[in-house]
């Protein structure tokens, strides 16, 4: 069936199959699941009546679906003390900096049998430790018993802060925990380690022809088997920052490359008369044997959907659409798992193909597709007579210019074909980074010009390195190493690329995220452009890309900042076990006190990796969600880890006015402060005891105070802020007593309730900035009862005259 009524008619229903899919994913937490499903079976009648009314059983199981997807996890109680569980590794270890991760499925916890998937991380510390570890040899399907405490996964409680509880629970892992001692744990029986140790070898195989440079070896192994945990963490930092992190795992692009390549090499392959369905056989064959070398995530698994629906039609001359090809992808994985809708990273896939099919495909025939016809077969005549006129002249002249001169033909065809290939790869990056900006600025808050001609650059090497780095497995040492030698130098020239891009002027900037109402302009501006490709009208897409164009540059340089409070406010961030206060004040003027960070005691979370950072990844997110630009101050207390790493980070981000400090010891971390702070010429302001800053006055230390040898909670900036008839007394980490008002009506405990402190002042609402579940039994009884960022999230308090008010925005 391939007349244009029916065409029609079949986008017409997949597009209200795909609406009544989508809203009743969307409607299903406002609708009870009972109700739901009881109305199916009338709802089934109706539509045999009534085809139209189709979609609402279309709509009730989406609705049903999602309902199903809300299943409460076993409660595993915590005591506080490890317990004896029992688990079966659906994989080896996977390393990720800093440690190794087992994803596994729970058998029992102590004598209790519970069913569900944790995430269980060890990170290496003593050697001999390491090595009882790694003797283990785990794998997929061993049974395990190791003495864990398993919790519910950490998560961050600020608005705007990526929400990890959450990325697990779609993946159906409820529980974290850390082994702390291998000692303690047995291997009770084996599973089956053939395709582990066939993923293995394959990664050393190609692994070991970049062993020498870690960067170009993580490349590789990112871009060909998906290993993106490898890269350094400076260099996924770098790639972050410019626009190219898709880059560093494996998508569909990859499998696009795989399955073009396959097709290439099929056409070549003995196969007989029967040689286009032998190719087509082969390609299917390759892209499965691909997706289940590389364990795919959403992308992988689009793609090979979308890769084996496409070929399968060919072979059965069906003929094929990418765009029936991609509805139906998605309508799979949706029917499969509802909450894909809410990835991220689902979001972002399907929203690049769309970009693709409706303004990249378009453009390219619109601005090459004359090109095919006029280059291919140059020298034969007869083709001519099939061609448009203008073609034809084309065609002519370049065979008279070769003739003339006793050129062959490719001399002109070549060069059109490598232009053709750029132009291409320049359409398609654009039409992506159009409409992926509005992904790139809600979940990174990074606009970059330089992605576009990066991108560009960076497919062409990936389209290369993807099927050579798969023909490593097999070819012998010797050209082996000559392949591997033009793999590294292409990635070298991508890093060299990247490092050089970034230190322009204006390379990448960071934004906030703009009002709502922005992007309904925007996506008018980028729908009126995919019209107007469409039917080929040359003004009005000129002046829909420049007015994206435009509304792209008020993103940069616009300020959305909030107006001034009319109260003075204070939120305590939930930074784990650190410190990070936002004071507002109604003037206008906004500080932050401290910037968190990891704490000195090496207290780590699953999940954060080597790139996790508290300032990049908390204390900025929260910020920009915000539309905060400028920072009128930022406060160190003291040089602790958990107090100034964030810092450097919130400086980097952030316009600063000025950066009050009192005296500390220089230790590594603050004379990195130092650093950045000279770098970007911000103004200092030494404080001690005494000092009236505006509505502050500067409490400890005192004018002579002396900082040497390492950092000391004692060294602490404390603050007393009145405004209002309220006062708030912020305290770093300080344990000693010092002369402070006997009672305030806000105070931040010291050193996140610590039995220590020896300061003693009453307080109407007193306040503790803890990690949760943290090893150093932080806050101590004595210190309660208080408001705990490790429990309610971020604290914010509005400081009405007389009754301030509370409240927890990341609940």
């Amino acid at each position: 069936r391939t007349s244009s009524n029916y065409q029609q008619f079949d986008v017409r229903q997949t597009r209200q199959v795909h609406i009544a899919l989508v809203s009743g994913i969307l409607a299903a937490p406002c609708l009870h699941p009972y109700y739901v499903w009881l109305s199916v079976v009338p709802a089934l009648l109706i539509a045999i009546a009534r085809p139209k009314c189709a979609v609402l059983v279309v709509f009730l199981l989406g609705s049903g679906l999602r309902a199903n997807k809300d299943v409460q996890p076993p409660v595993i109680p915590d005591d506080g003390y490890p317990a004896r569980v029992v688990v079966r590794l659906g994989g080896p270890p996977e390393w990720r900096e800093p440690g190794f991760y087992l994803d596994v499925q729970l058998i029992s916890v102590g004598d209790r049998p519970i069913s569900g998937r944790a995430l269980i991380s060890y990170f290496p510390g003593e050697p001999e430790l390491d090595t009882l570890f790694r003797s283990f040899q785990l794998g997929s399907g061993d049974r395990l018993e190791i003495l864990v405490r398993l919790r519910p996964p950490r998560v961050y409680r600020n608005p705007g802060v990526f929400n990890y509880r959450r990325h697990l629970e779609r993946q159906d892992i409820y529980w974290t925990g850390s082994i702390r001692n291998p000692r303690l744990s047995q291997v009770l029986a084996r599973g089956r380690h053939g395709p582990d140790h066939v993923r293995a070898w394959i990664s050393e195989r190609i692994g070991s022809y970049f062993a020498r440079d870690r960067t170009i070896q993580a490349l590789v192994l990112g871009m060909v088997l998906g290993q993106q945990r490898r890269l350094p963490a400076a260099d996924a930092r770098r790639f972050q920052a410019a626009g190219l992190v898709h880059l560093l795992v494996v998508s569909g692009f990859n499998l696009a490359v795989v399955a073009t390549s396959a097709l290439w090499l099929g056409r070549r392959l003995p196969f007989g008369h029967r040689r286009r369905t032998g190719s087509k056989v082969f390609a299917l064959a390759a892209v499965l044997a691909y997706a289940m070398l590389v364990e795919g995530n959403t992308p992988v698994v689009r793609a090979t959907l979308m890769a084996c629906l496409l070929i399968s039609g060919s072979l059965l001359d069906r003929g094929y659409s990418i765009a029936n090809a991609l509805s139906a992808t998605a309508l799979v994985i949706l029917a499969l798992e509802p909450r894909a809708l809410e990835d991220p990273s689902f979001q972002l896939t399907f929203a690049a193909v769309l970009s693709i099919l409706i303004l990249a495909v378009p453009l390219i025939r619109w601005s090459f597709g004359w090109l095919g016809p006029a280059i291919g077969d140059l020298p034969n005549e007869e083709i001519d007579a099939h061609l448009p006129p203008d073609i034809v002249d084309w065609r002519v002249s370049r065979r008279l210019w070769c003739e003339l001169r006793g050129w062959p033909t490719w001399a002109i065809t070549v060069p059109w074909r490598v232009g053709r290939i750029l132009g291409e790869a320049l359409i398609v990056t654009t039409a992506a980074q159009f409409v992926l900006v509005m992904f790139m600025v809600e979940s990174y808050h990074r606009i970059s010009p330089i992605t576009l001609p990066l991108n560009v650059l960076g497919a062409l090497v990936a389209s290369v390195i993807t099927p050579m780095g798969l023909l490593l497995i097999g070819l012998p040492n010797f050209l082996g190493i000559a392949l591997a030698w033009i793999m590294k130098s292409l990635l070298a020239l991508l890093v060299l690329a990247v490092k050089m891009g970034l230190e322009l002027p204006g390379a990448s900037f960071r934004v906030g995220s703009p009002p709502g109402w922005f992007w309904v302009p925007y996506t008018i501006v980028i729908g009126g452009w995919a019209l107007a490709i469409g039917r080929r009208r040359l003004l009005a897409a000129g002046l829909c890309s420049s007015a994206a164009m435009c509304l792209q540059a008020a993103i940069i340089f616009a300020d959305f900042s909030p107006p001034p409070p009319e109260h003075a406010t204070l939120t305590l961030l939930d930074v784990g076990q650190g410190d990070s206060i936002l004071i507002e004040l109604t003037d206008g003027k906004r500080i932050l006190v401290d910037g968190g960070g990891v704490s000195s005691g090496g207290y780590r979370s699953p999940g954060e990796e080597g790139t996790f950072s508290i300032g990049e990844d908390v204390v900025s997110p929260y910020l920009f969600k915000r539309r905060i630009r400028r920072l009128d101050a930022l406060v160190l207390t003291h040089a602790h880890q958990d107090h100034i790493d964030g810092l450097l980070d919130v400086l980097g981000n952030f316009e600063v006015g000025e950066v009050w400090l009192g005296r500390n010891p220089m230790v590594p971390q603050y004379q990195n402060l130092l650093e950045e702070i000279y770098q970007r010429q911000v103004p200092i302001r030494w404080v001690w005891a005494g000092q009236q800053i505006g509505p502050f006055t500067v409490l400890h230390p005192p004018r002579d105070w002396t900082a040497v040898g390492r950092v000391k909670n004692d060294d602490s900036v404390v603050l007393q802020l009145g405004i209002d008839g309220t006062t708030v007394l912020l305290t770093g980490d300080l344990e000693r007593a010092i002369p402070v008002p006997g009672s305030v009506d806000i105070l931040k405990i010291p050193h996140h309730g610590s039995k220590n402190t020896r300061l003693i002042v009453q307080a109407r609402i007193p306040i503790v900035s803890v990690g949760a579940s943290n090893p150093f039994g932080h806050p101590h009884p004595s210190k309660l009862p208080a408001l705990r960022t490790d429990i309610l999230g971020a604290i914010q308090i509005v400081l009405v005259p007389g009754q301030p008010i509370v409240t927890f925005p990341g609940l």
